[in-house]
């Protein structure tokens, strides 16, 4: 992109860091924006970013002003969890403001600019009718592998070869390339990534086995579900782990048979990740997750609550609502975040409790779902009307 387009962009976001108001546009109650608020100043990075990401999980543009600020904010997991943010709240300023953190010091901000720029991106390659190419030529050039790996492999996914061919190059040039390399060839989602990826899983490291393995399930193929089918029996058990879900992933119904004799697994871990995997093939198994709930390390019981964040339905809510009174803060977070994404009308009032949570991280995340069920509620009346 062009250094006055860029340049326009940051005089945009410089203008709205001295221009933003707390915001009570959408009708969103009072207790809510001033949790919020007062998360948003607080000294503590955490409270911060939980701050930042509840009001993205909240989906309300109008309270897209109070996200703006923390942009400058000296902690750079701040900076990036205002960019994911960002993305979820729909605006006619979104793409110019994203742009412009894309000038952001760190490179890991910088990576979640792409990423959101290539998550929001439709089938024709464009945002907000600016194709994808143009919007991120510049991090094609960046010096950091990891932003330039990632946007290499945005344009991939959207048909370029030539970006294709100079990712697969980049991603085998050194050992420091290759485990962002690995991520980004998954991004593209294609066919012509399975080479590199299988012979990633022979390799001696296992953190690049198991973001390999996870790359798998997102090119899903005959040759792949094999592969997966391998893995799961590997010797570390985060790698078997990934193989469960990557399985799930590729629809395949043969993995049901598969999924089910690795619920016998020896760490809960997998067992959860098996769980999650059958649940992508339609086979709802809970017990995994119930047991998982009750181990001593408060790890584990905040890994089964993502995991069922990101796979079950209304059959976990029970669950949810049991992990809410958890003696671990980010276990209580986790809960709180799930029901906002699976729950209705009727977690209100549990989501309403929670905005008295003794931890404020928790009371942020509590405040922000509380509002995207209140605004879901107000939707879906709106258009029954």
């Amino acid at each position: 992109m062009s250094f006055l387009f860029r340049h326009i962009a940051g005089v945009i976001v410089f203008l709205l860091l001295f221009s933003c108001t707390p915001t009570q546009e959408s009708g969103t109650p009072k207790e809510i924006l001033v949790i919020l608020q007062d998360a948003l100043r607080h000294e503590n990075y955490f409270v911060r970013s939980a701050a930042v990401k509840a009001i993205g999980e909240m989906g309300d543009p109008a309270h897209l002003p109070l996200i703006i600020p923390r942009l400058k904010d000296p902690i750079s997991f701040v900076r990036l969890f205002c960019v994911e943010a960002i993305a979820q709240l729909e605006g006619p300023d979104r793409l110019k403001i994203l742009l412009a953190a894309g000038d952001d010091p760190d490179p890991m901000v910088q990576v979640a600019v792409v990423k959101a720029i290539d998550d929001l991106s439709g089938k024709d390659g464009k945002v907000d009718s600016v194709p994808i190419g143009k919007l991120l030529t510049s991090f094609t050039k960046n010096p950091d592998p990891t932003v330039h790996l990632f946007a290499l492999a945005s344009l991939a996914r959207h048909g370029g070869q030539e970006a294709f061919n100079l990712l697969q190059k980049s991603a085998q040039q050194s050992e420091s390339a290759l485990y962002p390399g690995i991520v980004a060839l998954g991004r593209t989602k294609k066919q012509a990534a399975i080479p590199i990826l299988t012979k990633a899983t022979y390799h001696t490291d296992s953190t690049v086995r198991i973001m390999a393995t996870e790359a798998l399930g997102d090119t899903p193929s005959e040759k792949t579900y094999t592969l997966l089918t391998e893995l799961i029996t590997d010797s570390d058990p985060a790698v078997r782990g990934a193989a469960a879900t990557s399985i799930g992933k590729t629809g395949n119904p043969k993995g049901i048979a598969v999924l089910t004799k690795a619920l016998d697994d020896s760490e809960l871990r997998v067992q959860v990740s098996v769980a999650e995997g059958l649940m992508r093939l339609g086979e709802k198994n809970l017990v995994p997750y119930e047991k998982a709930l009750q181990h001593s390390d408060y790890g584990v019981r905040h890994f089964a609550i993502g995991s069922l964040h990101k796979t079950a339905g209304r059959e976990a809510i029970p669950l949810l609502i049991k992990a809410l009174s958890d003696e671990a803060p980010r276990v209580r977070i986790a809960a709180v975040r799930a029901i906002g994404s699976i729950g209705r009308k009727e977690e209100i009032p549990i989501l309403r409790e929670k905005l008295k949570d003794t931890d404020l991280a928790v009371r942020a995340y509590a405040a922000g779902n509380l509002g995207r069920l209140l605004r879901g509620v107000k939707d879906q009346k709106r258009n029954t009307e």
